[in-house]
């Protein structure tokens, strides 16, 4: 049995005896292309592949707009990457989901490839790119090279697709009763000696890519640089999952201004580039949701420009969250840093 049809065979046993009333999970939609599908039909199930290496959006997203008015009734099998998980717990904390009747499965992720990598290409089933991903077949994301979260501790259920047995764990109550209704095997701990592995070439390379976006986008000159083709879309902020604003300062009224007053501001350097406030945004977005930032780079690949948008916030939201000793979607019970109090928190060491 292919790796990811364990994924698929729980998914339709569990469909076939109603324990859950529906799987959500990646299809494909052409060659090319997947997307994330709320599956209720077992048949419909037949070619999906939970773990193709394609990145279509953060899932979070679609889980936060089905618990919006209220959760299902129903279970609901969530089968999410580790970066799509931590997502789920930031925003289960900035009570964005409610967190009843979803039952979360994830697997080990060796990365995905940028969807225009892809395009007009075919999408490589998941055990053809575990198979290769090792020997640089596949070209992975940027964010995907240099990822140190690549395994989920905080799911119900995981699998652990970077040990030699390819075993599934569960990790809370809630998985393992899921588990036992299945009558299927898993572990309480999780092995970690192929987790290491793989963690040893992600950190590498994450240290790989610091460095040179330290030596590339240090320093004013050098973020505008980095920042120059940005036409202002938003995309980046529409695709965030922990962007969570229902009213977007830099989408409100607040930013329309009389004609005098564009005037005043090119008068002030000789001229005003269009669109406007490009920095602003940019940093404005940066400033107040570098504590919730997952890494998961949906920002970068909504990019039409291909700005480096996800790896420059990786950086810096990572540099944020050490201050406070925290890590997004890591646990639980961790407290949100603007919600806790310390009072030495930012005392110089």
């Amino acid at each position: 049995m292919a790796t990811s049809d364990v994924l698929t065979e729980l998914s339709k046993k569990a469909l076939k005896d109603g324990i859950i009333g529906g799987v959500i999970t990646l299809k494909r939609t052409a060659p090319d292309a997947a997307v994330h599908a709320l599956i209720t039909d077992m048949e419909m199930l037949e070619d999906v592949d939970s773990m193709i290496p394609y990145f279509p959006d953060n899932c979070a997203n679609f889980i936060k707009r089905i618990t919006k008015v209220a959760p299902p009734n129903k279970p609901i099998l969530a089968i999410l990457k580790p970066c799509e998980m931590r997502a789920v717990v930031e925003l289960v904390k900035l009570v964005q989901i409610q967190n009843k009747n979803i039952i979360y499965a994830t697997f080990d992720c060796y990365g995905t490839i940028a969807r225009k990598d892809l395009k007009d290409k075919e999408i490589p089933k998941s055990q053809e790119f575990i198979k290769s991903v090792s020997d640089g077949k596949f070209e992975l994301r940027e964010i995907c090279k240099s990822c140190d979260y690549i395994r989920s501790e905080t799911a119900d259920i995981s699998y652990l697709t970077f040990e030699k047995d390819t075993l599934i764990v569960a990790q809370t109550e809630t998985g393992k009763n899921f588990l036992e209704k299945l009558e299927v095997q898993f572990v309480e701990s999780a092995p970690d000696k192929g987790l290491k592995s793989v963690l040893d070439i992600k950190l590498k390379a994450k240290t790989a890519l610091y460095e040179n976006l330290k030596s590339e986008c240090s320093g004013t000159d050098n973020i505008f640089k980095t920042f120059a083709h940005c036409i202002n879309c938003h995309n980046c902020m529409t695709n965030c999952p922990v962007c969570i604003c229902k009213e977007c300062f830099f989408e409100s009224d607040a930013m329309d201004f009389e004609g005098d007053v564009f005037l005043d501001l090119a008068s002030r350097k000789g001229g005003l580039r269009a669109p406007t406030d490009v920095m602003l945004f940019h940093i404005g977005r940066m400033a107040h949701m570098a504590t919730s930032c997952v890494a998961c780079g949906a920002c970068e690949e909504a990019c039409p420009e291909d700005i480096i948008v996800g790896q420059i916030f990786k950086w810096i939201s990572e540099n944020v969250q050490s201050i406070f000793e925290y890590k997004s979607g890591r646990d639980w019970e961790e407290e949100l840093p603007l919600k806790t109090f310390r009072e030495e928190e930012l005392e110089p060491k």
